[in-house]
C-alpha cells in the first residue's frame, strides 16, 4: 500500500477485544471508541466542516449586525423590530446553510456508526461512499430540517400575538412547540437509519419517528449533550466573554460536528438494537459488547468447577482460604479445645 493509499484508506481502527476484555455497555464502549479514535475525529470534523463554514460565516455577519445596533438611542419597541427582522432574515438564509450539510452528515453517520460498534471503517474512503451512495435522502433530511426554524418561528410569533386576543390559540402555539421537540430528537436518528439500512425516505422519517417516541428521554438526553457547548458559545457572546468564545469555537473547528455524530451514533446504535435490529433477519445486535451468553457461562464454568474438584484438591482449596496468623491460632486452639472436652467426655464414659 503506498504513501497515497495510506492517507485515503486510513486505519481500520478496530481494536481486536477477546469476549473478557469487551466492554459490557455502551457508556464504556464510547470511550474506549473515544480514545482509539481522537486524532479521527479531526479529520471527520475537517470534512464536515467544509460544508458548515457558509452557516458559520452567515450567523457571524448576522451576529455583527445585531451587535452594531445603538440600543441606547431607540425605543425597546424598535428594538425588538429591529431584532426580530434581523432573526427572520437570518433564518431565511440559513435554508441553504444548513440544506446543503445532508450528504456530509451522512458520511460521517456511517463512518461514527462503525466506530461506535468497534467495526472497520477507513475514514475517507467510507466517508465518500456514504457521501455519495446516500446524497438524495440525506439532502431530502437537511432540507426539511432547514426549513423548520422558519416555520417554528414564523407560527410562534403569530400565535403568540393572536393569542392575547383568544387564549385558545395558544392550544396550536403548544402543538407547534411539540412537534418542534420532536422533530428536535428524532433528528439524529434519522442519518444513521440512511446510511444502515434501506428504507423509503418516507419508512426514513415513519422510523424515526416511532423509535425518538419510544425512547423520548434517551435521545433528549443526547441532545441536552451535544448542546453544552453551543450554551456556553451563546453565553460567552451574551457576556462578551472572549475566552469563553474562543475556546467553543476551537471545540467546533476540530471536535465539535464529528463528536457530536459520535455520540447520536453511540445512542442510536443501543436504540436500534432495542428496537429495530431483533425485527431484522440476520441482524446483528451488540455489536462492539461483551455477549450476555459470555458472563452467563463464565459462572456456570466455575460453578462446575467446584463440583468436580477431586476431594483433596477441595481441602487443599479450603485449607488455604483458612485465616492465617494470630487469627487463625486462635480459631485452631478454640477447635483444639473443644476436641479436648469431646476427649474428657469419651474417658469419662
Amino acid at each position: 500500500m503506498g504513501l497515497f493509499d495510506r492517507f485515503y484508506y486510513g486505519k481500520a481502527g478496530q481494536r481486536d477485544y477477546t469476549e473478557a476484555n469487551m466492554p459490557k455497555n455502551r457508556i464504556s464502549l464510547f470511550f474506549l471508541v473515544l480514545k482509539d479514535h481522537i486524532f479521527d475525529l479531526v479529520k471527520v470534523n475537517m470534512l464536515q466542516l467544509l460544508f458548515w463554514l457558509p452557516f458559520i460565516f452567515w450567523t457571524y455577519m448576522n451576529i455583527a449586525a445585531m451587535q452594531s445596533i445603538d440600543t441606547e438611542s431607540i425605543e425597546a419597541s424598535t428594538l425588538l423590530q429591529q431584532l426580530s427582522g434581523y432573526l427572520m432574515m437570518w433564518l431565511i438564509g440559513l435554508i441553504p446553510c444548513i440544506a446543503i450539510t445532508g450528504p456530509s452528515s451522512a458520511g460521517a453517520a456511517y463512518v461514527m456508526r462503525n466506530w461506535a460498534r468497534d467495526q472497520h471503517s477507513f475514514l475517507f474512503s467510507d466517508f465518500k461512499d456514504a457521501f455519495k451512495s446516500n446524497w438524495k435522502q440525506a439532502l431530502g433530511v437537511s432540507v426539511i430540517t432547514s426549513l423548520i426554524p422558519v416555520i417554528v418561528y414564523t407560527a410562534v410569533n403569530f400565535y403568540s400575538q393572536m393569542g392575547k386576543e383568544s387564549p385558545l390559540l395558544y392550544v396550536p402555539l403548544g402543538i407547534v412547540l411539540m412537534l418542534l421537540l420532536m422533530y428536535t430528537v428524532m433528528l439524529p436518528l434519522l442519518y444513521p437509519l440512511i446510511v444502515g439500512y434501506e428504507l423509503s425516505f418516507v419508512n426514513v422519517y415513519r422510523n424515526g419517528i416511532l423509535m425518538a417516541s419510544a425512547s423520548l428521554p434517551t435521545m433528549l438526553l443526547s441532545r441536552i449533550i451535544t448542546f453544552i457547548p453551543v450554551f456556553f458559545f451563546g453565553m460567552g457572546i451574551f457576556t462578551g466573554n472572549a475566552i469563553m468564545v474562543m475556546v467553543c469555537t476551537l471545540y467546533y473547528v476540530f471536535f465539535g460536528f464529528a463528536m457530536s455524530r459520535l455520540i447520536y451514533a453511540s445512542f442510536a446504535n443501543g436504540i436500534f438494537d432495542k428496537y429495530l435490529n431483533p425485527r431484522i433477519e440476520g441482524a446483528q445486535v451488540g455489536q462492539g459488547l461483551r455477549p450476555a451468553e459470555y458472563d452467563e457461562l463464565d459462572v456456570d464454568d466455575e460453578d462446575d468447577e467446584e463440583e468436580g474438584m477431586p476431594t483433596a484438591a477441595r481441602k487443599t482449596q479450603d485449607a488455604e482460604s483458612k485465616p492465617s496468623g494470630i487469627r487463625g491460632l486462635l480459631n485452631r486452639k478454640k477447635q483444639d479445645d473443644d476436641l479436648d472436652i469431646d476427649d474428657d467426655d469419651d474417658d469419662d464414659e
